[in-house]
């Protein structure tokens, strides 16, 4: 029995790097070392020990992130996404921080996660405004994602922009929808039901906020 109990620690060290005690909590922080180490890969910058919410101001311990021109931003998360892991989870963070002094630049971060609606829980997305909080949002996108299918790639405090995977067969129903969920996208943006329809159709993305 002596021999079998040392046979299984020894064959766990091995997998678990030499260590008997893999928890999962030690599993999930070599995760979020991976994801650190291809953040930097990718990105060629210096990665910050957290990501931020509320607008720039709150560091969140939990994540990393790194500042990069926003124009590069869309790339350098592309090639992140395609290093990472399972159970990590990658996204454009906060694009205009309120910090002081404030970065110049856009975040992307990696943080722990096993579905796309992570995002908005390591980013505390909320439309506080409007009586919902991130759950509330998470719901809502969950279930377009079942209908129609989308890519949720950005997320900040009170901003959330995503790629629609396919069409809904009625573009104007499914955009009457999105006003009821989000009316400044048409009263601060697009203007009209009609417009927002178009845009749908022709970018098949959306970026939804709440001031």
């Amino acid at each position: 029995m002596k021999n079998l109990r040392a046979k299984v620690s020894a064959f766990v060290g091995r997998i678990f790097g030499g260590s008997t005690d893999a928890t999962p909590a030690n599993i999930a922080d070599s995760g979020l070392e991976q994801g650190e180490a291809v953040l930097a890969r990718c990105s060629g910058r210096s990665v910050r020990p957290y990501s931020t919410r509320d607008f720039g101001r709150e560091p969140y311990h939990g994540a990393r992130s790194v500042i990069v021109m926003p124009i590069l931003a869309p790339h350098i998360l592309k090639h992140v996404r395609a290093g990472l892991g399972p159970g990590m989870i990658a996204f454009i963070g906060t694009q205009t921080s309120l910090a002081d002094p404030a970065p110049s630049g856009t975040e992307i971060v990696v943080g722990r996660g096993s579905t796309q609606f992570d995002i908005l829980r390591v980013a505390a997305s909320d439309a506080v405004n409007y009586d919902m909080g991130t759950e509330d949002l998470i719901a809502r996108l969950q279930r377009w994602d079942k209908d129609i299918g989308i890519d949720i790639y950005a997320a900040q405090t009170d901003l959330i922009q995503l790629r629609l995977k396919s069409l809904p067969n009625d573009v104007g129903a499914f955009a009457q929808e999105v006003y009821s969920f989000c009316p400044d996208i048409v009263d601060q943006g697009a203007g009209s039901l009609h417009e927002l329809a178009s845009e749908i159709e022709r970018t098949k993305e959306l970026t939804l906020w709440w001031d």
